[in-house]
């Protein structure tokens, strides 16, 4: 993103410090200069005013899902977006019971699930959340407008607005 977009600023959070000075690496190692990496939780990174927040595949892993929605909410400009990507999948069991669902719901399982179980809160909602409990937490956060804007076989991507 940061390549496309040379005139804009990119930001990026993460609460693990190694993935941090991985990031950092490769923006030098592919000389990108618009980009910074900082160690920051889904509640409390720094900044205000962001004309985009975006979380890839990561929502359904945090403890406190709907106090995350809420801070990216603090932390939009009035008219900023929040763009969630998240796993593909049905709102029900029996839609995830295909060959990708059955990964994702082992891998949320060994993963996601505990993930969530060890942080603050322990929302637990899995790989496999769906998207009405996503839209449920993303609304708990004090969003009105959230759509779905895209979609692969494996990803749905969501757009929040206040």
């Amino acid at each position: 993103m940061a390549q496309a977009f040379p005139k804009s600023q990119f930001i990026g959070y993460d609460f693990h410090s190694g993935s941090i000075e991985a990031a950092r690496a490769h923006a030098r190692e592919h000389n990108v200069r618009n980009v910074e990496f900082h160690v920051g939780t889904a509640k409390e990174y720094p900044g205000s005013d962001f004309d985009l927040v975006a979380f890839f595949d990561c929502l359904h892993d945090m403890g406190d899902p709907a106090g995350a929605a809420a801070h990216v909410k603090q932390s939009l400009k009035h008219d900023g977006t929040w763009m969630v990507v998240e796993p593909m999948a049905g709102d029900r069991m029996e839609d995830n019971m295909n060959p990708l669902g059955r990964i994702c719901y082992a891998a949320s399982t060994l993963v996601c699930v505990p993930t969530s179980l060890a942080q603050e809160v322990g929302a637990a909602l899995g790989a496999q959340a769906g998207e009405a409990k996503l839209r449920e937490v993303i609304s708990a956060g004090g969003f009105s407008r959230i759509r779905r804007a895209i979609e692969t076989p494996l990803n749905m991507v969501l757009e929040a607005r206040i």
